[in-house]
């Protein structure tokens, strides 16, 4: 509108017309702007799906054609980050718009906020919003994260395995929606590729045409899992193309934003449970149809702890003072490619099967790794089931079947061994140059060439846990390096 308009309206409309024609008038001319109805937010979080694995972000051999549609409609982005590599403080993290020092969410089956500490959900509430979970949202619902999950928000099933979730009861909530229902927040949490994956008999790709990631050893039973881990992907896929179809239906596509991300990378060996990139950063895509530029894409770092403020800006709302989230909208519509110049992670554990507390920061191209207790040994459910229960059929569907097989293989193959080295024990620091070794396989600790880049990063790291009271505390008892049994070196 420009200066001669503005100044016309409403005050030369007042001298020429009647007051009903004035009130008409305004009804008219603001139906579009300020009294524009609010829009619809459908997100979809998944469970353990990597920034890897999809054809959206470049790995042809997982079908993904529903994902790579929204990519196509919207944006897609490249620099999108969770707090924490495990469900519990990622979660936390996501609806409170918090660091886990902040909330008090930080290892994994925690669930106590700090006091004073609250769920960003009522805010949207309070903007008169329809606020519904379907699916693993909060981590094992409402009975788990009471504190952030108010009673103002419906659950239409729980957060229960890949095999007990489906669309109906979504489907059936949006059939019975009036016509003036309030605008609705739809989260849906999809689990299929958390373990346990669907049976290696319903993967649809064969063991020879998976990728197994650089720094995991490659052998015939990881292969298999790995056909599984990728029919689990795509069938989330599958459920992202079903709900677009039921937003189709129900709800104002034009008015609807639609996201897709996930709580933190897979449940494999330098992923789930680690800071690495492949730990930490997330896939992150949204669709607004005349909103969102189709086809787009973005470098801005963003984090997990945004997303519930964007939300509350894009409906008109004001994020509470004092989170550590903050709202990128300009991003989504393309005003700017910039939001976050510095990404700090933390991991705690998770109880005893993880000990092993990590720091992070990401600047830039630089990523630097802090490990507080290299005495430690690294483990995770997945080693540490396979070697406690072999036969346990619970534990084989949760830890796989390809654990064995590099216990196995390290007794004689030398790279397995050092793999299997690799993976329990790690150094004090870790810098890498992320665009040139974007799976930080070179650690540039030792370079004095970045000698300098290392004192600055470490001085970040250290000053960030000093800020958030970070008290550097333990999962659960831990297994150390001297008393652990790591297979034989082999020259």
């Amino acid at each position: 509108m420009n200066t001669r308009s503005r100044n016309w309206f409403p005050w030369k409309l007042a001298a020429q017309c009647p007051v009903p024609s004035i009130a008409l008038a305004i009804v008219l001319l603001c139906g579009s702007t300020a009294m524009a109805a609010k829009p619809n937010f459908v997100i979809t979080i998944a469970d353990d799906h990597g920034v890897h694995h999809s054809s959206v972000y470049g790995s042809s051999e997982f079908q993904t054609p529903n994902l790579q549609r929204m990519a196509e409609e919207g944006i897609r982005f490249d620099n999108a980050y969770v707090a924490s590599p495990a469900c519990a403080p990622s979660r936390a993290a996501l609806f409170t718009g918090r660091m886990p020092y902040s909330n008090g969410v930080v290892g994994n089956h925690e669930i106590d906020l700090k006091p004073g500490v609250v769920s960003l959900l009522p805010t949207l509430l309070e903007q008169g919003y329809e606020v519904v979970f379907h699916g693993k949202v909060g981590h094992a619902g409402r009975k788990h994260f009471g504190q952030y999950v108010p009673d103002g928000v419906k659950i239409l099933g729980g957060g229960g395995l890949q095999q007990t979730m489906t669309l109906d009861q979504v489907e059936t909530f949006l059939q019975q929606r009036p016509e003036d229902a309030p605008p609705l927040a739809l989260f849906l949490g999809w689990t299929d590729t958390h373990t346990a994956w669907p049976p290696k008999e319903e993967a649809r790709i064969a063991p020879e045409d998976v990728v197994i990631p650089p720094k995991i050893f490659d052998t015939p039973e990881a292969r298999v899992e790995m056909t599984r881990y990728v029919e689990g992907a795509e069938d989330i896929d599958r459920r992202v193309g079903q709900t677009r179809e039921l937003i189709a239906k129900h709800l104002d596509v034009n008015n609807t934003l639609v996201v897709y991300t996930s709580d933190h990378g897979m449940p494999w060996p330098f992923a789930k449970w680690s800071l690495y990139e492949t730990g930490i950063r997330t896939p992150l895509i949204a669709v607004w149809p005349g909103k969102i530029q189709p086809s787009s894409s973005t470098d801005a770092m963003v984090s997990w702890i945004d997303l519930m403020p964007t939300l509350i800006d894009l409906a008109g709302g004001t994020s509470p003072l004092g989170i550590d989230g903050r709202s990128f909208a300009k991003v989504l519509f393309g005003e700017t490619d910039q939001h976050r110049d510095v990404i700090f992670a933390t991991h705690k554990g998770d109880k005893e099967k993880n000990v092993y507390p990590i720091r992070s920061v990401r600047v830039g191209k630089w990523k630097y790794i802090r490990n507080l207790h290299p005495e430690f040994a690294y483990t995770t459910h997945t080693d540490v089931w396979a070697k406690e229960s072999p036969r346990d059929p619970k534990h084989w569907a949760h830890a796989g079947h390809h654990w064995q097989s590099y216990i196995e293989a390290a007794k004689t193959a030398p790279k397995a061994a050092a793999f299997l080295h690799d993976y329990h024990s790690s150094p004090a620091e870790e810098l890498y140059q992320i665009e040139q070794d974007p799976y930080e396989q070179n650690n540039l600790v030792g370079s004095p060439d970045h000698a300098a880049k290392l004192v600055e990063l470490r001085a970040m790291v250290s000053k960030r846990m000093e800020e958030v009271g970070d008290d550097e505390s333990l999962s659960g008892p831990p297994q150390l390096l001297k008393d652990f049994a790591l297979p034989p070196a082999h020259e």
